[in-house]
């Protein structure tokens, strides 16, 4: 048959393929004579004038793999002759050439397509070919990039050339290791074998290119691409999807990742796998991260786009930090590069609308334990995400560290409504403790008030009212204890203002029990509360209308004597106030007093405002506008009272109100 076909052209035998093959088919036992023989005559015809029918031998063998008519005996002869199981070595007896083996990939890359979208159990019937065609897959590839590839051409065009061959090692792969659809993976369990070969044979390939020694980190290379590859197309997946990731994190974690210096552009594709992938993706993209040379990258960055970049790499960080699963495999190697990051002294530099990104991704993702018990990696995130916002002793003042002040303890105020709640009491006290020691060096306290505001404004989103009685009680007993805190003049000028207008009379006691712990104080003045307290305008009618009702035990109004006062000279002293005020004080019975030194300083502003109303006074007025005598006889009657302090305190007895 060879001395018959010497002199024929290669094209009359390519038109006897289809029967050759058809005869081969038809003996499937690959270990009887005749099926040899047929074998023998379909490679002939493959082979002669070699590489004429390459292509068209490998077609015809791949669309027969759709139906298992082809042998897997002739793809193994194949691999054999054309010696693909060594690709790399650059002398072969039949060489394709760079065309022929670009032709033969196209052709491999179509047929794999095809196959995966017709046939449902792809991977069952083609599994015994996948050795085989893996190894033909690596030849076809690799022959073009052999002969092509000149290392000492300028970057930009090796990059190119790089993007260009992968994406024809992309078209060969993805029928075998790409999800079909996000809820069909491309191989089962009982495929894992097979899956692992594919993947193997993958990885082999990649780490085998020139192109891994000839582009400098920080530009596009072949680890950057398969990472890009994983974002579009492997990690859609919604259904199967722990089997599935877990393979293919066990073979592409081999990839020298050491290489990848991620564009800020890659590390969001991080940031979005993590949050809109599946969780089962996060083991994969913590191996990476603790592989790729953060601090080399940092420091050869330019300083302008450093503040950004570091805000994307510190918003994965917080997402593999949401859940121990996800680096369960890495956690020593990540705690430490954690570690290592946290050292930085320019996480200030992140700008407040990237801050302001990464709030949102610490509130969502940190563990309902971040502030109660904290793991030590989230604990070494708090470190990082305090210096992004500036939360740090002795930061200089300005507009944007005060904008991301606030922005912390927004964020902190969030975490801690996350807690299990027998946990957030101790919790909150700890952050009011955190808040008080920075502005107790704060140069503008003024103005750091409205980061003081958050610690009770986050009051108004709790809905266990035995909950927000207790961070209520937690919050003035606080102040008691601790009068000389800053936090005692910021939290009466926005307490009100902070919290909801249904809550108006909570903020009134809290503001009742400032005011008693600001005067504990030794340097404590009328004129200092005054400058610093703030009766909202838009609730001036509802604040004067609780002050003034006479407490009963119908309308269970509290007496607020220390808030009334102040109220009395807020906004400018007006005399139709100081009627009602006289009205108030002769109106009220001896029990419902609950504060005897601020009745005593109530009754005091009264008296002053009487004796300067009286030289105003006619000659001759009416009874009614004296209003000393119905204030004696108040007290007279008050003084008769056995359960009034005024009793004690007009006779001279030992009594139990503090001196002051």
């Amino acid at each position: 048959m060879q001395q018959a076909a010497a002199g024929l052209p290669p094209h009359q035998f390519a038109a006897l393929l289809p029967i050759a093959f058809a005869n081969l088919a038809s003996q499937p036992d690959p270990s009887s004579p005749l099926h040899s023989l047929c074998l023998q005559h379909v490679l002939f015809f493959v082979f002669h004038h070699f590489p004429d029918n390459i292509v068209n031998g490998l077609d015809l063998a791949l669309e027969g793999c759709n139906t298992n008519s082809t042998p897997a005996s002739l793809l193994d002869a194949i691999v054999d002759k054309l010696e693909a199981t060594d690709y790399l070595k650059k002398k072969i007896s039949l060489d394709l050439g760079a065309a022929k083996a670009d032709e033969c990939a196209s052709v491999l890359a179509k047929r794999l397509d095809e196959a995966r979208t017709k046939l449902p159990n792809f991977y069952g019937i083609w599994s015994r070919y996948l050795d085989s065609i893996t190894r033909l897959a690596q030849l076809f590839l690799f022959v073009p990039i052999r002969d092509g590839y000149e290392p000492n051409q300028a970057v930009s065009i090796l990059q190119r050339e790089c993007y260009e061959y992968f994406a024809r090692v992309a078209a060969v792969f993805s029928p075998l290791i790409a999800p079909y659809s996000p809820t069909h993976p491309p191989f089962s369990p009982s495929h894992e074998s097979q899956a692992m070969l594919v993947l193997d044979r993958f990885v082999e390939f990649l780490s085998a290119l020139h192109y891994n020694s000839s582009i400098p980190p920080g530009m596009q290379n072949i680890q950057s691409l398969v990472w890009q590859f994983y974002c579009e197309k492997l990690s859609m997946l919604t259904h199967g999807t722990e089997h599935y990731y877990g393979v293919i994190e066990r073979q592409l974690v081999r990839l020298n990742w050491q290489a990848l210096w991620p564009s800020r552009l890659a590390i969001t594709a991080m940031e979005t796998c993590l949050d809109t992938r599946s969780k089962d993706c996060a083991s994969f993209v913590s191996q990476i991260v603790v592989r790729i040379p953060w601090n080399s990258i940092l420091q050869t960055m330019h300083e302008d786009s450093r503040p950004s970049y570091m805000a994307s790499l510190f918003g994965v960080l917080v997402r593999l930090a949401s859940r121990s699963g996800n680096y369960d495999k890495v956690r020593a190697s990540l705690l430490e590069l954690t570690k290592s990051l946290s050292l930085r002294q320019d996480w200030n530099s992140i700008c407040f609308e990237d801050a302001s990104s990464i709030a949102m991704a610490v509130t969502k993702s940190l563990p309902s334990d971040s502030l109660s018990h904290p793991v030590e990696i989230v604990s070494v995130i708090q470190v990082i995400w305090r210096k992004i916002c500036c939360f740090v002793a002795r930061e200089p003042y300005s507009e944007v560290s005060l904008q991301k002040q606030k922005l912390w303890m927004q964020t902190e105020c969030g975490l801690l409504l996350k807690a299990d709640s027998t946990q957030i009491p101790a919790a909150y006290n700890s952050l009011v403790s955190d808040v008080n020691a920075l502005a107790v060096n704060h140069s503008n306290l003024r103005e750091f008030r409205v980061v003081t505001r958050e610690l009770t404004a986050m009051w108004k989103n709790i809905t266990d009212t035995k909950l927000g009685e207790s961070l209520v009680r937690l919050w003035t007993e606080y102040l008691l204890t601790n009068p000389g805190s800053p936090l005692v003049l910021t939290s009466v000028n926005t307490i009100i203002d902070s919290l909801n207008a249904d809550q108006l009379t909570t903020a009134l006691k809290v503001i009742e029990k400032i005011i008693m712990a600001y005067f504990l104080r030794t340097d404590s003045n009328w004129t200092e509360l005054m400058h610093w307290i703030q009766f909202p305008n838009g609730s001036l009618k509802s604040i004067k209308s609780y002050l003034m009702t006479v407490p009963s035990s119908e309308n269970k109004v509290q007496m607020l004597p220390l808030t009334l006062r102040v109220f009395m000279d807020y906004g400018g002293s007006d005399e139709n106030k100081f009627f009602e005020l006289h009205y108030y004080v002769t109106s009220i019975r001896p029990k419902h007093v609950t504060s005897e030194p601020g009745f005593v300083c109530l009754l005091a502003r009264l008296i002053q405002w009487i004796a300067h109303r009286s030289p105003s006074l006619p000659a001759h007025f009416a009874p009614t506008d004296d209003l000393l005598p119905p204030l004696i006889r108040f007290l007279g009657k008050a003084s008769k009272d056995e359960s009034s302090f005024l009793t004690a305190l007009i006779s001279s007895k030992k009594t139990s109100h503090s001196p002051k």
